[in-house]
């Protein structure tokens, strides 16, 4: 499904470069304000809609919510209700399913918390409940995407060039043949709705500070996976698209009556 905003652009610029009309045709584009402010909004949450669900499988995502808040209500010259719209989104960090996979790179977290990974350039910490993980050829361990994983000592984690089998306690602690090389990095917020999106299962804490944990509870060989609904993602999507083409037809209408009402009256 795509929307198509060329009826809501065009009566917008309208809109805007109306500024000598006569009462008449200003009555009449106040009935296009309504529709147009609703057909963007919801537009908009048609895109925060179709990034969820292209995000349903991916580990560790958590979905995008939106929540648009009416300032300023008032009526218009038509007595009709008018108000301007301010949306705040924010992600949801309900936690997801547990998978398990058997894969001794695999984490999941436990309860509250966020592993703690680097950008390409370390200049940016980044928090994501992804657990999955993996060595690169210089044996540092990574997210797929290649963000380094940060250890309890704030620097990346190596791990040693021997054969074995790793394993990772509930703590987080790394061993490899019974010897401890690292811990992964646990932390947490006291607001975790502050954290900013990044690519993908990724946030960045520009406006609050992450709170070490002592004993997180993590669990090898499992991964949280992504707490999108796909069924109710897209009954969401059919129903916001429904609610556009009613939208769509309204301003169809009151536009081909302003058409015929600017004829009547002069050029517009």
């Amino acid at each position: 499904m795509r929307f198509s905003f060329t009826l809501v652009g065009s009566l917008d610029a309208r809109l805007k470069r109306t500024t000598k009309v006569d009462e008449n045709k200003k009555f009449m584009l106040l009935r296009l304000q309504n529709p147009t402010a609703s057909m963007v909004s919801m537009a908009r949450h048609q895109e925060r809609i179709a990034t969820n669900l292209a995000n349903a499988n991916t580990v560790g995502f958590k979905r995008d919510r939106v929540f648009v808040e009416a300032l300023n209500e008032r009526l218009d010259a038509e007595s009709a209700p008018r108000s301007d719209r301010v949306p705040t989104q924010w992600a949801d960090m309900a936690s997801g399913g547990l998978k398990s996979t058997g894969n001794p790179l695999d984490v999941a977290l436990q309860g509250d918390g966020f592993f703690v990974v680097n950008d390409e350039a370390g200049d940016e910490e980044r928090y994501t409940r992804a657990g999955r993980f993996m060595i690169d050829s210089d044996r540092t361990l990574r997210t797929p995407a290649g963000l380094t994983v940060q250890g309890q000592d704030g620097g990346p984690i190596t791990v040693p060039d021997q054969p074995g089998d790793i394993q990772i306690s509930q703590d987080g602690r790394l061993q490899l043949n019974g010897r401890e090389f690292g811990r992964l990095r646990a932390v947490r917020f006291d607001d975790p709705l502050r954290l900013e999106r990044r690519e993908g299962a990724t946030f960045a804490a520009p406006t609050t500070v992450p709170i070490e944990m002592d004993e997180p509870t993590m669990l090898q060989g499992q991964l949280e996976a992504s707490n999108v609904n796909p069924v109710e993602t897209m009954t969401d999507m059919i129903t916001h698209y429904r609610l556009f083409e009613t939208q769509q037809r309204m301003m169809r209408t009151s536009d081909e009556l302003l058409g015929r009402v600017s004829k009547d009256l002069g050029t517009f």
